[in-house]
């Protein structure tokens, strides 16, 4: 009876033990002090009956809080190395106001990167964002698009009108692309989509105001419309001409030590 007594006792003692690989004092049911290799599947969720489950291809181990056994899910974010550059905020803006004012060609050929905005420009006041940059280390790309209206009015030649558009960064030009539409008749309006694309790199971190601003080169004679049409025209509309704004903030990922 005695030896019986004995073996109950054991046999209950290991029942609630707690085992340590490389520890002499374990603080959990299993307690490994040191690397763990693991040379199969590793399941979740298992009883005495049911093995577990094993989680499938490009899926990730998720707590669930204490007491619960974690799961398996797919990440929605895929996973970013040192180096490459995440997506942090996409701005979009549309305007169907546009510009009906750049009734003057200044003659002016070219515009420098960094000059300041002048009056001899005009702004689609609708396209105007604000941007907020946290990290220095960063790519902002703009994309442009407008819809362009011009007309010969009778008694004036058909022929080039040149114009550009740019985009100002807190009144300062980051990004311009010159171009021209040709009319082909008097009095019968003719439509052009313009498209900027640029990027702009390691900008410094703040909050900037961001617009778009065209003048005229060229062309004085003819009317012209950017982002809408035509005064009286009846060859196309505001909604049709509309224009829009996409600027995208990526910046670099990088990981730190703990």
């Amino acid at each position: 009876m005695k030896n019986l007594h004995l073996l109950f006792l054991v046999t209950c003692s290991l029942s609630f033990a707690q085992v340590g690989i490389n520890t002499s004092k374990p603080i959990s049911k299993l307690d490994v002090n040191g690397e763990v290799v693991l040379r199969g599947s590793l399941r979740v969720g298992g009883t005495d009956q049911v093995k577990g489950n094993a989680g499938q291809k490009d899926q990730v181990l998720v707590s669930q809080g204490v007491g619960n056994s974690p799961t398996w899910k797919y990440v929605n974010v895929p996973f970013m190395e040192t180096g490459q550059y995440k997506l942090i905020n996409t701005y979009v803006a549309d305007d169907a106001i546009g510009i009906r004012t750049l009734t003057t060609a200044d003659g002016v050929a070219l515009s420098n990167i960094g000059e300041a905005y002048t009056t001899s420009w005009a702004k689609i006041a609708g396209l105007k964002t604000s941007m907020e940059i946290k990290s220095d280390e960063n790519k902002i790309t703009y994309q442009l698009q407008a819809g362009i209206e011009a007309n010969t009015p009778t008694g004036t030649t058909i022929g080039d009108l040149k114009f550009l558009c740019g985009i100002f960064k807190d009144n300062s030009l980051v990004a311009l692309r010159p171009d021209k539409i040709t009319t082909l008749t008097v009095n019968t309006p003719i439509q052009y989509i313009y498209t900027l694309n640029y990027t702009e790199e390691n900008v410094k971190k703040g909050t900037y105001t961001v617009e778009v601003a065209c003048r005229r080169i060229e062309g004085a004679g003819h009317t012209f419309s950017i982002g809408t049409n035509t005064a009286g025209s009846t060859n196309s509309n505001s909604f049709a001409l509309k224009s829009f704004m996409k600027i995208d903030l990526a910046e670099l990922v990088t990981f730190k030590s703990q």
